[in-house]
């Protein structure tokens, strides 16, 4: 196959992940509507599951071809792990008015997610707000560490760069934040196949505003009114596949009480013996249920449910989850 040929084929792949990226918004979206009845808001779910395995199956032709027509496949190691009796949390660096839990198993440091925080400060005291970017490169061999070191290193400088600057709210917005690092990640691995999925997060104390941008990772889940769960849809474009690719940003309140809830796939693509999904029908039951405790609590429970769904069965994918409070008092 000649380059031009290859080229065409990534295009085609490319536009084939856009519609299914646009398919699985649509359907998520619709299956949250609770005037449907119960059976077609679980055919919407389960289409919804459909439409993000067609998108994983996409990305792993698009990554294969791009490597190069006929290279031999880069060797994946086999993850096998167990849910620990004692999770070890991540600490976060957070403004004051917000209340966080994170988990990420098997490992911290070793792996493709990871979670970056900072605080924005004005004039070094008070808080104006905090960044977050949770993302997933994409694969699970031990090669994702090294991508998503690189990673870590991009958005740190670019954060640190922003300190000197008096840490501006508009050089952290996350649409800027997540075209700064598909530029980055296209220019350094053109032609290699190397993707990530993300959450760019926003939280501004002044206005009480949440904005976000949200790439191909699975859509978060906002906690309000009491425990009513909403999704933030509008998944763009996974971060490494079109460098000239436009990200823009959502806004939406952030009020005392609410609970935003950010995960990787590996917990919603869960098997049981019967190899049915955990999906996320389920990871919202729990919060929903849970709406009250605190975020520790919540990440608790949710690994709780994650262990009696799979029995004894292995986790053979990363899964990060990341519960964020805005305090009431």
């Amino acid at each position: 196959m000649s380059r031009s040929e290859i080229e065409q084929v990534l295009k085609v792949l490319s536009g084939a992940i856009k519609r299914e990226t646009t398919a699985f918004n649509y359907y998520n979206r619709v299956s949250e509507d609770l005037s449907l009845p119960q059976g077609v808001r679980g055919l919407l779910s389960r289409l919804a599951e459909e439409e993000r395995m067609h998108r994983h199956l996409l990305t792993n032709e698009y990554q294969a071809v791009e490597r190069g027509w006929g290279d031999a496949e880069r060797p994946d190691s086999d993850l096998s792990y167990s849910i620990p009796e004692n999770l070890s949390f991540i600490s976060l660096n957070i403004s004051n008015d917000l209340e966080s839990a994170a988990v990420s198993l098997p490992s911290v440091f070793v792996g493709g997610d990871n979670i970056l925080s900072t605080v924005i400060k004005e004039h070094d005291s008070e808080d104006r707000g905090t960044f977050l970017l949770l993302y997933d490169v994409m694969g699970h061999s031990i090669e994702t560490t090294q991508i998503n070191a690189l990673a870590a290193r991009i958005m740190g400088e670019y954060i640190e760069n922003s300190c000197s600057a008096k840490m501006e709210m508009d050089l952290l917005s996350p649409a800027k934040v997540v075209r700064i690092l598909n530029n980055e990640i296209n220019e350094i691995f053109e032609g290699q196949g190397v993707f990530l999925t993300l959450m760019c997060v926003l939280f501004n104390s002044d206005t009480g505003i949440l904005k976000y941008t949200l790439a191909g990772h699975e859509p978060p889940i906002l906690l309000r009114d009491r425990g009513k769960a909403v999704s933030l849809l509008d998944t763009q474009l996974i971060v490494g596949i079109d460098s000239d690719y436009y990200y823009r940003e959502n806004m939406v309140p952030f009020e005392k009480g609410d609970t935003l809830c950010i995960f990787s796939d590996g917990i919603v693509e869960a098997r049981n013996a019967d190899g049915e999904f955990f999906g996320r029908r389920r990871i919202i039951k729990i919060l929903e249920n849970n709406w009250n405790k605190s975020p520790e609590k919540i990440v608790k429970k949710m690994l709780i449910k994650l262990k009696e769904f799979i029995g004894t069965l292995p986790l053979s994918d990363e899964i990060t989850i990341l519960i964020i409070t805005l305090k009431e008092e």
